[in-house]
Order: structure tokens, then C-alpha cells, then sequence
């Protein structure tokens, strides 16, 4: 590690994954790896022991949601600058990343092009978005936000509750449980709930 090298924890929960990020970034004398974690939870605790410059994270941690781990980086050191490497494109996720404190959102597939320069461009204060990312953010971008309560409501259909025991669940009525099933619909332009739990999944919603 030379003095001027940038400092790199890599989170990620598959350690093949963690160990290719490594060994590309091996390769650049510009950054160093000084860290790695394997949960939300460790990547918290290594980077409050270490305080790298780039923390490189994937959102889907297996124990905690990713922009939690990223909000509680941001709150340790507001300064901080985060990476999100991902498989998934869909904008939902991206916005709850980006919300949270992230700079950066690089697709896992891109990382042999990108990697490096996303990299150095966050560091430099720049914010670097995957292409197809940015995208679907701009697709979406006049969308009208899902509440949480609808949210609430597609998850109970994701787990293949009916109406009624949705409302059961949440406490609700089931024509009210209708009535956000029907919004969720409309703002996802859904034409059943199917296809509206189809779409929510595909942009990132559900988790």
C-alpha cells in the first residue's frame, strides 16, 4: 500500500464474489483493500474500526436491508462514500440506496469496465450511476411513490395471503385492504394483482 492509495472495504456475503473485487482492484496501485465483512452487521463494526475511504456494498445483506447498512456508515461518518455493487437494476432498490447515503450504484456485471473508475469518481465527490440504472431511475422518475401501507399490502400478496387474511394481518378492514391493493395497481399500472406483484418485484420494492 502506497501512502497516497485509497483504502477499500469490499461487503459482500459470497466470499468468491468478495475475492474477484479483490483481486480487480489488486491490480490498480491507486486503491487498496484493507477490509472485508460479510454481513451488514461486521461491515459496520470494520468500518468503524478502520475508516476506509470507499466502502463497496451489496443492498441485499442476509441480515440486515443494505440502505440500513449504508444510513448507519453515513451516521458514523457522514463523509463516508459508498459504493452499492448489485445484480439488480430495478429502481426501486436503487432510490432506497441513494436515499440512504450511497454515491454510486455499479452493476455486478459491469464491474471489470467500471469498477476502478467508479471507484476514483466517488472518492473525487462524483456520483456514478450503472448506465441502464440511471435509466429506469429516469423512466420512473415522475412515478408516483408506493406508500408503506401499500407496500405492507404487496407483501402479504407475495406471500400468497388473500384479502382477508392480509387485513388480518395488518389489522385492517379487507375493502380497505382492497382499496391499496387497487392503488398499488394504479401507480405500478398494474392491470391485476399478478402482474402488479410481478412489476414491484421486478423494480425492487419488495424485499
Amino acid at each position: 500500500m502506497t501512502a497516497s492509495s485509497l483504502r477499500i472495504l469490499v461487503a459482500d456475503d459470497d466470499p468468491l464474489f468478495r475475492a474477484g473485487v479483490v483481486a480487480m482492484l489488486a491490480a490498480n496501485p491507486a486503491v487498496t483493500v484493507v477490509g472485508e465483512a460479510g454481513s451488514g452487521t461486521e461491515a459496520i463494526e470494520v468500518f468503524r474500526a478502520l475508516r476506509p475511504d470507499i466502502v463497496l456494498v451489496d443492498p441485499m445483506r442476509p441480515d440486515m436491508d443494505g440502505d440500513r447498512v449504508i444510513a448507519a456508515l453515513r451516521t458514523i461518518d457522514p463523509a463516508a462514500r459508498i459504493i452499492v455493487l448489485t445484480t439488480h437494476p430495478g429502481d426501486g432498490t436503487a432510490r432506497r440506496a441513494l436515499a440512504a447515503g450511497a454515491q454510486g450504484y455499479l452493476l455486478k456485471a459491469s464491474l471489470t469496465g467500471d469498477l476502478a473508475s467508479t471507484v476514483l469518481g466517488v472518492h473525487a465527490g462524483e456520483y456514478r450511476i450503472s448506465a441502464e440504472v440511471a435509466q429506469r431511475l429516469s423512466e420512473h422518475r415522475d412515478d408516483e411513490a408506493l406508500t408503506e401501507r401499500e407496500l405492507e399490502v404487496l407483501r402479504g400478496v407475495a406471500a400468497g395471503l388473500e384479502n382477508k387474511q392480509i387485513a388480518k394481518r395488518l389489522g385492517l378492514s379487507a375493502d380497505t385492504v382492497k382499496e391499496y391493493v387497487s392503488n398499488a395497481m394504479a401507480k405500478l399500472h398494474a392491470s391485476n394483482r399478478a402482474h402488479a406483484l410481478s412489476i414491484a418485484l421486478a423494480r425492487g420494492f419488495l424485499r
